[in-house]
């Protein structure tokens, strides 16, 4: 059996971005399944293997998707491919050595496959079955989440598996044992669409929870600031603290302030601060454009200059992984950096109604600190400066929030920050039902630690990132000192100094 072939090569499109479009839009994904014949160290007889990447390879190779153990001397560690051709499937043969058969035929290059038709890795070699299903299983939609995620991991990356392992164990150093808060994952809720899966009884507990848990944030952070408390010393530091900056653009008073937020002056704020909707991303390789939508929420805030500011992380998620598992920002962020291109597109929502869209491309962002690496031939970047975690829009808006650039590099221990946004995506239900939430957070030193400010007896969640963080002035105005980016551990907080925002 022998066709015109073209030369045969692996490529991101056919392995990382088939399998993305099967995950996240397979309702119209045609894919296949093979039937092992043989059991082995990887498979037992009569497994049914579902393939929904366009591209796989059969060998003893660790790369390989369908691999077989060293027992089967007669398999070539690269010895054949599946690879998808329009609405068809083709067998390619791979090896030099070892020959590939096709319902007992030899195929000396590349076959078209059919439905029923049995594979045969050499003479005296494993057989495996080649399946199309039809009906309401003949597309990966029909496959569960879950598992659609599993087969992701196993063909899709398994290629590049040694790459996104040292690429983790990168990401890892690189935050130096932080976590990004990250984006809000919606799952399938898209609230401002009024698409609500949730039912009233489960939004009534998921909020009473969340209630319940920041009110015993609450009570601890009091008890610690109460024990903690040296009136005296916190005094000198505040009267320590320089003149109003320049950057207050409504004259308060920069001072901070021991007294308590009142609910009036946190309601002023509230306009200003916008719930953010990653509305889709968009990846193009090898000439071709997925798109993936409803990726998940964050926060924002408007400032008195115009500029719109929100957290890096929020706007390029595939710059931040959080870990080995988060397979979608890492392929991402392969696809970005290997002759493709991933463009975030994003939604703002304020409580009085105001929207304002954008795009990664059009936002300001310090890439200075980006550290490039070269990994089994695929490049990736990561940035090694989190206190860079910051990005923002210029807007033609006027009003906004007041902020102050010296004091967010000069707070004093145990200052009292108070914090606006949408954890868990709680405070945002329609475009017209859109309140922020109010948390809170302790200065955890004074001055900045490795750029950042620290805190403590934090009650910010996922969703808050990129949110405004106030200091009360002694005039009782809040003033932002910088924006939410990362925790570790359970209550210590990493805030990006709003003088980093430039």
């Amino acid at each position: 059996m022998s066709q015109a072939t073209q030369t045969y090569k692996r490529s991101l499109s056919g392995s990382v971005g088939a399998g993305l479009s099967s995950v996240f839009s397979g309702g119209g994904r045609t894919y296949y399944i093979l039937e092992h014949k043989v059991s082995s160290k990887y498979h037992k007889a009569g497994e049914a293997q579902e393939i929904i990447v366009d591209q796989i390879e059969l060998g003893r190779d660790s790369k390989c998707q369908v691999q077989f153990d060293e027992s089967f001397k007669t398999v070539s560690r690269r010895h054949a491919a599946i690879v998808r051709d329009g609405e068809n499937w083709k067998l390619i043969q791979l090896s030099q050595t070892n020959t590939t058969f096709l319902n007992g035929k030899p195929v000396q290059n590349e076959w078209y496959l059919q439905n029923g038709d049995e594979i045969q890795l050499s003479v005296n070699g494993p057989k495996l079955g080649f399946i199309i299903p039809s009906g309401n299983k003949a597309t990966t939609g029909s496959i569960g989440l879950s598992r659609r995620l599993s087969l992701f991991r196993q063909q899709a990356l398994k290629p590049y598996k040694t790459a996104m392992a040292i690429m983790a164990a990168v990401i890892v150093l690189l935050i130096g044992g932080g976590t990004w808060l990250g984006i809000h994952q919606h799952g399938q809720i898209k609230i401002l669409e009024g698409d609500i899966s949730l039912t009233k009884a489960e939004q009534e507990e998921a909020q009473r929870k969340f209630d319940e848990e920041v009110q015993a944030r609450r009570d601890v952070e009091e008890e610690l600031i109460k024990a903690k408390k040296q009136l005296q010393t916190l005094k000198k530091q505040i009267k320590e603290i320089q003149a109003p900056s320049s950057t207050v653009v409504d004259g308060s008073d920069p001072r901070v302030s021991s007294s308590t937020t009142s609910n009036k002056t946190i309601a002023a704020c509230e306009p200003s601060v916008y719930f953010v909707v990653i509305r889709k991303i968009v990846l193009t390789y090898d000439g071709e454009t997925k798109t993936f939508e409803n990726i998940g929420t964050g926060s924002g805030f408007m400032l008195n200059d115009g500029r719109f500011v929100t957290a890096r992380h929020v706007v390029e998620p595939w710059m931040y992984p959080s870990g080995e598992d988060d397979d979608f920002s890492i392929a991402c962020n392969v696809v970005a950096h290997n002759g493709g291109s991933a463009v975030c597109h994003i939604d703002c929502y304020s409580p009085t109604g105001k929207q304002l869209s954008f795009t990664s491309k059009q936002a300001t962002i310090n890439r200075s600190s980006d550290k490039k690496l070269t990994i089994e031939g695929y490049n990736i970047s990561i940035p090694e400066n989190g206190a860079l975690d910051w990005a923002y829009f210029r807007t033609s808006n006027s009003g906004g929030l007041a902020y102050n650039n010296n004091l967010s590099k000069t707070l004093p221990v145990q200052a009292k920050l108070t914090v606006l946004g949408y954890p868990l995506g709680i405070g945002a239900n329609s475009p017209t039902d859109i309140h922020p939430i109010y948390s809170e957070a302790v200065v955890a030193r004074e001055g900045l630690e490795k750029g950042y400010i620290l805190t403590t007896a934090t009650t910010f969640e996922h969703g808050n990132s990129g949110g405004p963080v106030f200091a009360t002035a002694t005039s009782g105005d809040l003033i932002v000192v910088g924006l939410v980016s990362g925790g570790a551990g359970r209550s210590t907080g990493m805030v990006v100094p709003i003088s980093a925002v430039q």
